[in-house]
């Protein structure tokens, strides 16, 4: 019964800090002061105003993360690459993973 309950409690927090860490994401990757992501892919990620935008909610954690992480350090260079490369130089790396975090989580439909 105790590890029982030590399972639900541990079960419990982990579901609480995954929410908090999937919020801090959505507000780093809303926030229009910093590389203002939202403003061409939508806030889900999802509604990219512009075709040539991808659409980006509900892809790999691992793999967003990594997109993100390589325009910052200039690694990845395609027709779009200089306006990601200024979007992505100001978020930290963790900062970064909280994004993905985040855009993995959104529904992709």
């Amino acid at each position: 019964m105790k590890s029982m309950l030590i399972l639900l409690i541990a079960s419990i927090s982990f579901s609480i800090f995954a929410n908090t860490e999937t919020d801090k994401g959505k507000a780093l990757y809303i926030a229009p002061g910093k590389g203002g992501c939202a403003t061409c892919h939508g806030e889900t990620g999802n509604e990219p105003v512009m075709p040539m935008y991808p659409k980006i909610g509900g892809q790999n954690e691992l793999y967003l993360f990594n997109q993100m992480k390589d325009y910052k350090m200039k690694k990845r260079k395609n027709g779009l690459f200089m306006t990601m490369v200024v979007a992505m130089e100001r978020y930290t790396d963790e900062e970064i993973r909280l994004m993905a975090k985040y855009l993995s989580a959104v529904n992709s439909n």
